[in-house]
């Protein structure tokens, strides 16, 4: 006889809370010499007047919603960043193979930009993220220079890249109001 939903749930709740507590939760803190130096360098970035352009290869659209949405949330007493999502019509241009009218366009818009980019380094994005020399790059499976490299296969990627967000978000807020000192870095 099959369990009932309330014991399936049971259960179901159980395994997934051991499932939680495998998550190496230091993880960060293991890769900290490399974590360190590129956030370090965005914070530097923002606090000096730049823009990021946040931009996701197709698995992550999840998780570029996932900030925008949070990040500049008029609920939250705090300053506003600039952090805006690439457009859809540059998003086109570059998938066009267009990237010198994007650089154009980007000129023409903002004093300073980069591209904050999320995702797979055989992308036109990731492409023209290492042509910006201030992008702040978390890529997956591929070690590129002044890069956050996370494993794409890694069951707790999603995890991870949350808390990689939370960390960021924090060490912003903490940069802009002076808790510690960007240029010692």
């Amino acid at each position: 006889m099959a369990q009932n939903i309330n014991e399936w749930m049971m259960n179901a709740l159980r395994k997934d809370a051991e499932d939680i507590n495998r998550m190496p939760l230091q993880w960060l803190e293991i890769m900290r010499n490399s974590w360190t130096p590129i956030v370090a360098r965005a914070v530097s970035f923002i606090i000096n007047g730049g823009t990021f352009l946040l931009c996701v290869d197709s698995k992550r659209i999840w998780l570029k919603h996932y900030i925008l949405n949070h990040l500049n949330n008029s609920e939250i007493n705090r300053p506003f960043i600039p952090v805006y999502g690439l457009d859809s019509s540059l998003i086109n241009l570059l998938e066009a193979k267009q990237s010198e009218s994007v650089k154009d366009i980007l000129d023409i818009s903002y004093n300073s930009y980069a591209l904050w980019y999320i995702g797979k380094s055989n992308s036109v994005f990731a492409e023209f993220a290492l042509d910006l020399r201030d992008s702040f790059l978390w890529v997956l499976d591929d070690s590129l220079e002044h890069s956050f490299t996370l494993n794409s296969n890694d069951p707790n990627l999603d995890f991870k890249l949350l808390q990689a967000y939370r960390i960021f978000e924090q060490t912003l807020f903490s940069g802009i109001c002076g808790e510690f000192n960007i240029e010692s870095y």
